[in-house]
């Protein structure tokens, strides 16, 4: 009974430990292991397009005509060449399906999946260059309408999604969107987090795997 128990407790954990194992095999069989990092946030500003159409419309959609400014903190701040002017920032039209109605101002809304959503265009990362978007996940947002007028203010919470850079997921990041005005402003703040390395996982992995073969040795001289 004790050697049965010993059996599966050896599974279990040779099972645990390979998804880390094979993971890593599915990113270093990729490309190269990480040589960049990206976490901070980044806000940017400028002028948008929030159609006339009503309180909790089944479809909807916001265009970003222009990025005027960008505000950095953390790695977004050595970005080159430099993003005060959001020279080289394109913003693809958010186009929205609604969902769900939570209130008489307030839907849930499918972003759908884009590919990019934000072109930074070519920027520097550690000593690499190369082409860096964000790509939205298929998120569903809470599109709140402040007003029943002409103006539409409307507040977006609850849009993912991923940093691809020189070919690589190097980053997830969560957007939030205010946009004040029919041809007004809107604000979009990026949050982003680095991924771990694939070298990383392949350490845990290699860990995982040590731990088992130590309990299989200590059960072999039980």
């Amino acid at each position: 009974m004790i050697n049965l128990k010993s059996k599966l407790l050896n599974a279990t954990l040779a099972a645990s430990f390979a998804i880390p194992l094979a993971t890593a095999g599915i990113f270093t069989s990729a490309g190269s292991a990480q040589a960049v990092s990206l976490n901070g946030s980044i806000g940017l500003n400028g002028t948008s397009i929030v159609p006339s159409d009503g309180i909790n419309p089944a479809k909807t959609s916001i265009k970003f005509v222009d990025v005027d400014g960008v505000d950095t903190d953390g790695d977004f701040t050595a970005f080159s060449p430099n993003l005060k002017s959001g020279a080289g920032i394109t913003i693809n039209t958010l186009n929205l399906t609604r969902t769900a109605v939570l209130s008489g101002t307030t839907a849930t809304y499918s972003t759908g999946v884009y590919t990019p959503f934000i072109n930074f265009g070519s920027r520097t990362l550690g000593s690499t260059t190369a082409l860096l978007t964000f790509d939205l996940d298929d998120s569903v947002v809470t599109r709140t309408r402040k007003s029943a007028t002409n103006i539409n203010d409307v507040i977006l919470d609850g849009i993912t999604g991923k940093f691809n850079f020189n070919g690589k997921t190097i980053a997830v990041g969560n957007l939030g969107a205010s946009l004040n005005g029919k041809t007004s402003d809107y604000h979009l703040t990026l949050e982003a987090v680095s991924v771990p390395e694939p070298t990383t996982m392949l350490g845990l992995g290699l860990v995982g795997a040590g731990m088992v073969m130590s309990r299989r040795r200590k059960s072999v001289i039980q």
